[in-house]
C-alpha cells in the first residue's frame, strides 16, 4: 500500500471515529499455508546491486526472498512462527542454497537438485528478516502462505485502492 493510500485510509478513519458511529472490519482471508520450514535470510546487504534471477538488481531494503521453484513475482505471506509477526514479500531469486553434506557438515551449491539435504525453503532480504523480527537468530521456522492458481482469495485487491 502506498504511503497516500496509507494517508487516505487514515483521514477516512478519523472522519468516521469522530462521527461517534461504530466501524465494522471484515476479516481478511488469510492465504492457507503451502509450505512450513527454515528460512534464512541475505546478510547485512554484501549482495546490493547484484543481479537476481529474475535480472532485477538486488536491493536488500526491498521486501523480495529467493525460493527454489515458486513463479518470480509470487507475492508470498511470511509468518515467524515463533513470534506471529507476518509480512508480505515477493519472490524475485532462486535459493537457498546451503544444504547438509554426506559428513553432517553445511555447504553451498548454486542448484536446485531436489537429492539435497536443503537448509530451508526461503532466503530473505534483510527487510523482510526485520519485519519478521529473525535478524539476531540467522534461521527461523516460518510459514509460506500463497494463493496458488487454482485457488482464489475472495476479496480484490484493486477493490480495496479508493
Amino acid at each position: 500500500m502506498s504511503l497516500i493510500n496509507w494517508l487516505v485510509l487514515v483521514a477516512m478513519y478519523s472522519q468516521f471515529a469522530a462521527s461517534g458511529e461504530t466501524m465494522e472490519w471484515s476479516e481478511v482471508e488469510l492465504p492457507p499455508v503451502q509450505q512450513a520450514g527454515l528460512a534464512s535470510w541475505y546478510g547485512d546487504g554484501a549482495w546490493h546491486g547484484e543481479v537476481t534471477a529474475n535480472g532485477e538488481p538486488f536491493d536488500p531494503w526491498q521486501y523480495t526472498c529467493a525460493h527454489r521453484s515458486l513463479p518470480f513475482n509470487t507475492m508470498v505471506l511470511i509468518e515467524n512462527r515463533a513470534n506471529r509477526r507476518r509480512v508480505w514479500c515477493r519472490i524475485n531469486d532462486r535459493g537457498p542454497y546451503g544444504f547438509v553434506n554426506d559428513d553432517g557438515e553445511w555447504d553451498f551449491v548454486v542448484s536446485s537438485s531436489p537429492d539435497k539435504n536443503w537448509r530451508g525453503i526461503l532466503d530473505m532480504s534483510i527487510a523482510t528478516a526485520r519485519a519478521l523480527g529473525t535478524t539476531e537468530v540467522g534461521l527461523q521456522h516460518v510459514y509460506l502462505r500463497y494463493w496458488t492458481r487454482n485457488s482464489r482469495p475472495n476479496f480484490h485487491l484493486a477493490g480495496l485502492n479508493p
